[in-house]
C-alpha cells in the first residue's frame, strides 16, 4: 500500500518529538543526580507538555511515556521531601503522592502493554510516608491493605514467568510484603540476594525502605530488619565482584 508523503512527514515528526521527550527525561535524571530538584522537575514538565500534544492519537506507547514521566516526577518530589523538614517535607510528599496517582491512572488503563506496577506501588509508599498509621488504622482515601494485596498478586504472577530473574520485580515484591506485614518478605529477600544483582539495585531498594523504616517501624518492624540485612549485603556483594 502506498503511503502518502504527508504520512511520512507525520511519522518523522512523531519520532523527533519522542527523541525530544527522551532527551528531556535524560536531562531530568542528570539534574536529579546533582540534587537540582527544580531543574529536574522543569525538564519533566516540558516532557509532559510535549507528550500531551501527542496523546490525541490514542497511542498506548505515548500513554506509557506519560505514566513513566509522572512516576519520575513522583520520585523526584519524594527525594526532595526527604532532603527537607517540616512543612516543606509535607508539601513535597503530597506532590509526590499526586504525581504517582496521576501516573497510576494512566498506567492502569494500558491494555496491550505488559502491566507495570511502578506507580501502583509507589502511590502506596507515598501515603505511608505521609501517614504510616494507615497501615493499621484509618485507610484514608483508599484501602491500602486491599491495594497491597492486588499489587502482590500482580508482581507474583510476573515473577512466575516474564520477570522470573528480574531483581526489580523482587524489590517490588519485597516492598509490598514488608508494608503488608506478611511473613513471605523474608523468603523474597533471600531470593533477591540469591540473584546477586548489581549494588545499585540494593541502593535503590534501600532508598525506598530506609525512609519507610523511619516512619513505620512501630507498626512494621520487619522493614527495619530488612534494611539492616540489605546494608550488610551491599559491602559483601561488592567484595564478591572484585
Amino acid at each position: 500500500m502506498r503511503i502518502e508523503p504527508s504520512g511520512y512527514a507525520e511519522e518523522l515528526k512523531v519520532e523527533m518529538e519522542i527523541e525530544e521527550v527522551l532527551g528531556l527525561k535524560d536531562s531530568a535524571k542528570s539534574a536529579r543526580d546533582q540534587g537540582d530538584w527544580p531543574g529536574a522537575l522543569a525538564d519533566l514538565q516540558d516532557a509532559l507538555d510535549l507528550l500531551d500534544t501527542m496523546a490525541g492519537d490514542g497511542s498506548e506507547d505515548i500513554a506509557a511515556e506519560i505514566a513513566d514521566t509522572y512516576g519520575m516526577i513522583g520520585g523526584i518530589e519524594r527525594r526532595w521531601a526527604l532532603a527537607t523538614e517540616g512543612t516543606d517535607r509535607a508539601e513535597h510528599l503530597e506532590r509526590s503522592r499526586q504525581a504517582y496517582d496521576d501516573g497510576f491512572r494512566r498506567e492502569d488503563r494500558l491494555g496491550s502493554i505488559e502491566p507495570t506496577t511502578y506507580n501502583r506501588i509507589n502511590r502506596l509508599v507515598a501515603r505511608v510516608l505521609i501517614r504510616s498509621a494507615i497501615l493499621v488504622g484509618d485507610q484514608g482515601d483508599l484501602d491500602i491493605r486491599a491495594e497491597l494485596a492486588i499489587a502482590e498478586e500482580m508482581v507474583t504472577e510476573q515473577i512466575d514467568d516474564p520477570r522470573k530473574r528480574d531483581p526489580w520485580a523482587y524489590c517490588d515484591l519485597l516492598t509490598i510484603q514488608l508494608l503488608s506485614g506478611g511473613r513471605e518478605a523474608e523468603s523474597t529477600l533471600d531470593a533477591l540476594i540469591g540473584l546477586r544483582p548489581p549494588d545499585f539495585v540494593y541502593k535503590s531498594v534501600l532508598d525506598t525502605l530506609e525512609p519507610l523504616a523511619e516512619v513505620a517501624s512501630s507498626v512494621r518492624p520487619q522493614i527495619g530488619s530488612a534494611v539492616q540485612r540489605l546494608r550488610e549485603v551491599v559491602p559483601r556483594s561488592s567484595a564478591d565482584r572484585r
